[in-house]
């Protein structure tokens, strides 16, 4: 017999709140009631609850707060009315600091304040006081947007709080339950891979998607322009999308090969590239892992939030990345990924990418090596160098001609990698610091080692520009 595929529970959000609508049937008779859709992607399914039991409908603006270079990723959220930030585990498990979080919460207000005005005209939210809400969100993964929300509502005095979701995470659930009187979900899986997963089709909802929900007219024009820059910063022959929405990916050609890489830009509030570029910062990634790791992925978006531009790239090909773990040529051919690196350098000049006369090259492992070869040969072109975990050592003697200041940054738990990059600082500049990260090992992987990793970086950075 053929395997069978399992196809997601809903077609869209109106079936999903078609489905929710049958199982809160019981409340079509509940004096008092008002469903409130979770806007933007919670307001077509609580469109489809809100008719068939009758009630009143309006919209509440709940935003996530991303991970930077992550923002798929929740660090918190936050809800209109409310000043606060509802945080999320990964906020502690990568070690973000609070000041970071309160200022990307800061830039996803301006966004929530524009579409609570739009929405609603500047009117305020119904009174609650004394009534049963029903709280619709399209699915709950953390459950970080809908917590934020209820707790909204709960500073409104309702009578009873329900919040409903056709799909949630076992673990979302749970902390969800806590911040409400009920909590109805038609499925929770043992195996929750994201909310999205769970339809068919799971197309963004839009402003005008909303206000016609809502019954009102659509928007004229909208309240906030973002520009798009891309055609600035990279060819558009080679663009494409990348995992964050501030970057684009590219190929580039460098020593002979083909390599791809992620070239990202610093946003102001609004979302526009309008702040003061720093710096270029290249995360040069050799063996281990790719460029797209969570690690490479937050250290750019931390670099970005400092107004750094950023350039992710993979110094292994596609096929040296498929090749079997135990060899390990290309892994430590550091060399060729030294040429590699010195040619994206090259490109990054030449194209006269944001930020590149102030060039910081940023690695770990055998890429670590090849970032202190690269700078040796390129001497004063480099601003500084970044060893994250890294076998500084394979880059020799060589070291002794490196003149970029150097930071080396190294987890505790490994007395091996401790040991190289101590005996690598004796051939650095005096300007050489050793950091070391209490109980980590190379991958960084404990809670709140990579955050730690991070914020060494941009203050090691930062007195380097006071200098």
């Amino acid at each position: 017999m053929g395997s069978v595929v399992l196809r997601p529970p809903f077609r869209d959000r109106a079936d999903a709140g078609d489905a929710l609508a049958l199982s809160l049937s019981m409340f079509a008779t509940e004096p008092n009631l008002v469903v409130l859709g979770v806007g933007r992607g919670g307001v077509p399914v609580a469109r489809q609850v809100a008719g068939e039991l009758g009630a009143p409908f309006d919209v509440l603006v709940s935003r996530k707060v991303g991970v930077p270079g992550i923002e798929e990723v929740s660090l918190g959220a936050i809800a209109e009315g409310s000043g606060r930030v509802i945080p999320d585990d990964v906020a502690w498990y990568i070690g973000v600091p609070s000041r970071v979080v309160e200022r990307l919460a800061a830039r996803e207000r301006v966004e929530l304040e524009r579409c609570a005005q739009l929405y609603r005209g500047g009117k305020p939210l119904h009174d609650l006081k004394g009534r049963t809400v029903i709280l619709v969100d399209d699915g709950l993964a953390t459950g970080a947007t809908l917590r934020a929300a209820a707790r909204v509502v709960r500073s409104k005095q309702p009578r009873r709080l329900i919040a409903a979701v056709p799909i949630a995470s076992q673990s979302g659930a749970k902390e969800m339950q806590a911040e409400v009187d009920e909590l109805v979900a038609l499925v929770t899986p043992e195996e929750f891979k994201s909310v999205s997963a769970s339809y068919t089709s799971y197309a963004p909802v839009t402003d005008d998607e909303v206000l016609a929900l809502l019954g009102r007219p659509a928007r004229r024009a909208p309240s906030v322009l973002v520009r798009d820059v891309s055609d600035r910063i990279a060819p558009p022959s080679r663009q494409g999308r990348g995992p964050s929405g501030s970057e684009r990916t590219l190929e580039i050609q460098a020593a002979g090969s083909t390599i791809m890489a992620d070239l990202g830009v610093p946003r102001d509030i609004f979302g526009e590239n309008t702040r003061r570029i720093r710096g270029l910062a290249i995360l040069a990634q050799g063996a281990g892992c790719s460029r797209n790791s969570y690690r490479n992925r937050y250290m750019a978006g931390r670099l970005r939030e400092s107004g750094y531009a950023t350039l992710r790239v993979d110094l292994l090909t596609r096929e040296e990345q498929c090749d079997d773990p135990a060899s390990v040529g290309p892994r430590f051919a550091v060399e060729r990924i030294a040429a590699r690196l010195n040619s994206v350098c090259d490109w990054a000049a030449h194209e006269g990418v944001d930020g590149v006369d102030h060039t910081i090259l940023i690695s770990a492992g055998t890429g670590a090596a090849a970032a202190f070869l690269a700078a040796a040969r390129r001497r004063e072109r480099i601003f500084a160098v970044v060893s994250r975990g890294g076998r500084v050592d394979l880059a020799g003697e060589t070291l002794a001609q490196v003149q970029a200041p150097a930071l080396l940054i190294v987890g505790t738990a490994n007395a091996e990698t401790v040991q190289r990059n101590r005996e690598a600082m004796r051939l650095l500049p005096t300007s050489a610091e050793l950091v070391r990260i209490p109980r980590a090992g190379d991958s960084f992987a404990e809670p709140g080692a990579l955050g730690s990793v991070a914020e060494h970086t941009v203050k090691w950075l930062d007195r380097l520009d006071r200098k």
